[in-house]
């Protein structure tokens, strides 16, 4: 055989190969997809995950979690950080923008799937949630009204959704 017909035929095959079987990255998205009928917004919870380029190439479901609770995770930490931050030029809110921040920094605890065998991982994760509700009730009973703070829990919200969703596909 002739090393035209040799190159031919790799070409061929590569082709072949290509066209039928899906690439890792279209995988994760049809992954992604699937996890996000699980949240309280699928368009939010797609872009959250695949903000992160190594979520489309997860190879399932408990990878996917894993990189979304690691992203809400980071979420918490710099949301803690921005209610610090506040608290500091905020003098008259200082003491509830600090729970704040402590209510964020507990919440990366949460934020995993060690009850995943237990089948508590989505209430586990959840809990991460009650700590952000409990910042907003601090924030109403202290009358304390910033939009920039009101907009931070909104995106951790968002986050948090995404991974809640991810948790929440693997325990179905």
């Amino acid at each position: 055989m002739g090393s035209k017909n040799r190159v031919m035929i790799l070409a061929a095959t590569v082709l072949y190969l290509s066209l039928h079987f899906p690439s890792q990255t279209e995988a994760g998205a049809e992954l992604v997809s699937k996890v996000c009928k699980h949240s309280q917004n699928y368009e939010s919870c797609v872009q959250t995950l695949t903000s992160d380029p190594q979520t489309l190439s997860a190879p399932n479901g408990k990878a996917i979690a894993e990189k979304a609770l690691e992203i809400a995770r980071k979420e918490s930490v710099d949301t803690s950080d921005f209610f610090t931050g506040l608290a500091h030029t905020n003098p008259a809110s200082k003491s509830v923008l600090e729970q704040c921040a402590s209510n964020f920094k507990e919440a990366v605890q949460f934020l995993n799937l060690s009850g995943l065998e237990g089948g508590t991982a989505s209430l586990d994760v959840h809990y991460a949630l009650d700590d952000a509700e409990s910042c907003e009730s601090v924030m109403s009973s202290g009358r304390v009204q910033i939009d920039s703070a009101a907009a931070r829990i909104q995106k951790w919200t968002t986050v948090y959704d995404a991974a809640q969703a991810t948790v929440v596909f693997l325990e179905n």
